[in-house]
């Protein structure tokens, strides 16, 4: 991994399960814990067991065999199994009045649909979300098997071709949480990150209402000309920047790309050079992306066109 995608991740915590800030997190961090607490005392019966007998205090029977051998794994299973089957039904069952995102795994990145069947926006590689209300994650895929998780939110999901998965989530705490595609999905799959970015009910309503519209305007000369290149060298025919340039979507949702933390799913930090440097040779910085490089753009334009992509928030 590199630096930057190193400092990035950073940025956002430890990419952990035992540190939750979400209702299915958190459950599934308790059952983590009880699992391990009652292995972790059956293991220890056992050594006192083996101990027992080998010292000569505890004279062997074939009863124990059965007991221990048989009789205590299985009713430990059953009873677990209890426990995880209460639980994964208590982190999965659909809320009917949940905000619904659709997030379609790629190779490799995410396109995400907020509200499918109504608004319909899109967005790419991060997902926005308001704390402590319901949100049903509609999971698809695209091309291969991916596997969404949020760590520090909730359980993981399997992303099938040609299926539909539900995740809910409802997140506790506000802040930037660090997702991973868990399942090997080709060359670049361990650079297929994104961020779940969880906001106040009240800001989120607001940023929802600032992020539906178009693009704003181009400020300057330099803008201008870059959204012309933009337009010119054919970006369109892959991506859509709402009110310059719509249809486009085999590639990521660029109407508030400048806006969004990262670049290339999650590895590097947004700003006008790393722009510069994806739009020049994509599959540098992310082996089998499936963008054309463009570093036969003369450097002012190049320069024009990231800042003009950079400014786009």
């Amino acid at each position: 991994m590199s630096e930057t995608a190193q400092s990035t991740l950073g940025e956002y915590g430890a990419q952990s399960a035992l540190a939750p800030e979400g209702v299915g997190a958190t459950a599934i961090n308790g059952l983590t814990i009880g699992m391990t607490v009652a292995f972790g005392l059956i293991f220890v019966l056992l050594l006192l067991f083996v101990w027992a007998v080998v010292s000569g205090r505890l004279a062997p029977r074939h009863w124990w065999i059965w007991a221990g051998g048989i009789a205590l794994p299985l009713v430990s299973v059953l009873i677990l199994m209890g426990f995880s089957t209460v639980i994964l039904q208590r982190i999965t069952s659909k809320d009917p009045e949940a905000l619904v995102i659709e997030v379609t795994g790629k190779q490799f990145w995410w396109d995400v649909v907020y509200d499918p069947e109504g608004w319909a926006m899109r967005g790419a590689n991060e997902i926005v979300i308001p704390k402590g209300r319901a949100v049903t994650f509609r999971l698809k895929s695209s091309d291969v098997i991916h596997s969404f998780w949020v760590p520090k939110l909730t359980g993981k999901m399997d992303m099938i071709p040609g299926r539909v998965n539900s995740l809910p989530v409802m997140a506790t705490e506000t802040g930037r949480f660090r997702g991973q595609c868990a399942e090997f999905c080709g060359l670049s799959h361990p650079k297929m990150a994104f961020e779940v970015v969880v906001m106040e009910p009240e800001d989120f309503d607001a940023w929802m209402q600032r992020s539906s519209g178009e693009a704003r305007d181009a400020a300057t000369t330099e803008l201008t000309r870059g959204r012309d290149v933009f337009v010119e060298a054919g970006c369109p025919a892959c991506h859509t920047i709402r009110g310059v340039a719509e249809g486009g979507d085999l590639g990521p949702d660029l109407t508030r790309v400048g806006g969004r933390g990262s670049l290339g799913a999650g590895m590097y930090r947004m700003n006008q050079g790393t722009l510069a440097g994806w739009i020049a040779d994509p599959t540098a910085m992310k082996p089998g992306a499936k963008m054309p490089s463009y570093n036969h753009l003369p450097g002012p334009d190049l320069r024009a066109l990231s800042a003009y992509l950079a400014s786009l928030k």
